[in-house]
């Protein structure tokens, strides 16, 4: 929350404007959170960047619930919520084809008009044979389906390159490419499917969440530059800080 603030109302310069003219260049935790703190920023705002990152990656029930708390309106019909819920559900289970008839039942217009979401699509069929251990069944897969695809783009044919570098190992897990065959993977096949279908609900453009965050991070790297001392956001799951002192500690160990 403190950092969705921070991107909101533009804190980061007022710290950096602070800190320049500091004689020790740094700025405590619990000053910088003060600070922040400081901005009211209208819970409706807030709220609002809540409920589209609930929509945009298909948390239906989240969503709903979301709404009865805050009143706001998810702006989906239910029916595509719905649908957005077995999408999410078939490729988390690693069930792409079901995934691609649930796409092409909600809009057969999804898949034609976005070849590049339609080639992530194959290569996650593709991955889910090599998970299961099933090599034949990639190989064949990758020949019959995909093989076209890589000669016709040739940003489709590194992506297919590293997948099948994933069968040269016995060990799949020891490939440089190991994170092809992580859950982590999948959930951005999500996100690509979901943007594709809020394209389609007048709802086009990344998600306000993702935005603000490359925001704050784009703004760390600016007060860096000034070599300012201040909190810095290590994790964007959980908003965990590094303290300004362990940050000093730390500097003289870079610089040597």
């Amino acid at each position: 929350g403190l950092y969705l603030k921070m991107a909101e109302t533009g804190i980061t310069s007022s710290v950096v404007d602070v800190t320049s003219s500091s004689s020790n260049n740094s700025v405590e935790k619990d000053s910088w959170e003060d600070k922040v703190v400081s901005h009211n920023v209208p819970r409706s705002d807030l709220n609002s960047v809540v409920m589209e990152y609930l929509v945009r990656e298909g948390f239906r029930e989240a969503a709903q619930k979301f709404q009865q708390e805050t009143g706001i309106n998810p702006g989906l019909e239910p029916s595509v919520m719905e649908s957005q819920i077995k999408i999410r559900h078939a490729i988390e289970s690693g069930d792409v084809q079901t995934a691609v008839e649930s796409v092409n039942d909600l809009d057969p217009d999804i898949l034609d008009n976005n070849a590049q979401l339609f080639f992530h699509l194959q290569l996650q069929q593709l991955l889910e044979y090599i998970r299961r251990g099933d090599l034949e069944g990639a190989l064949a897969y990758a020949q019959g389906e995909l093989a076209a695809r890589g000669d016709e783009n040739p940003k489709f044919l590194g992506e297919l390159e590293e997948a099948l570098a994933l069968l040269a190992y016995d060990e799949p897990s020891k490939c440089p490419f190991s994170g092809l065959l992580q859950h982590s993977q999948r959930l951005r096949v999500v996100s690509e499917i979901n943007s594709a279908i809020l394209g389609t609900q007048g709802k086009e453009g990344g998600s306000q969440l993702s935005m603000l965050m490359k925001l704050v991070l784009w703004a760390q790297q600016q007060l860096e530059k000034k070599n300012v001392v201040f909190p810095k956001l290590n994790s964007v799951s959980d908003g965990t800080l590094t303290s300004s002192s362990t940050q000093q500690q730390e500097q003289p160990m870079q610089q040597q």
